[in-house]
């Protein structure tokens, strides 16, 4: 029996002759059931990652259990109103699959950075920073 295992970012781009994208793939909810091509993708998607943020490089390995958490929180973040709570161990990549499945998704990742002078006005300048992107 085949496990199947079901992603939204499969399909490629269309590039023209030139190598420039002609148009961008649209996410499709479908079903593979090779979890070697689904790793191949997410591989290749974390290599342009790394292309566009080069300071912030992620070297992930891409186990079995770590492939299904990214495709949950794909899913979740490409669902209307989506969100999720992430509970775990330090460590254990919440961070760092969050911030790829991000990426996939075409969205903005926003962490705030904790400092000792961090106070009630910095969480509201970040709060309306936030507002800004998302209005």
């Amino acid at each position: 029996m085949t496990a199947y295992l079901f992603a939204d970012f499969q399909r490629e781009h269309k590039i023209n002759e030139y190598g420039a994208m002609e148009e961008e793939a649209p996410y499709v909810y479908g079903a593979d059931p090779d979890i070697e091509t689904i790793r191949k993708r997410i591989n290749f998607k974390m290599e342009a990652y790394n292309e566009k943020f080069p300071s912030k490089k992620m070297n992930l390995v891409i186990f079995d259990d770590a492939l299904r958490h990214l495709l949950r929180i794909t899913r979740i973040l490409l669902s209307p109103r989506g969100n999720c709570l992430l509970v775990g161990v330090g460590g254990s990549g919440k961070q760092s699959l969050t911030k790829l499945a991000s990426f996939i998704c075409k969205q903005v990742f926003f962490q705030i950075a904790l400092t000792k002078t961090y106070g009630e006005t910095h969480l509201k300048d970040d709060i309306k920073a936030l507002y800004r992107e998302a209005g």
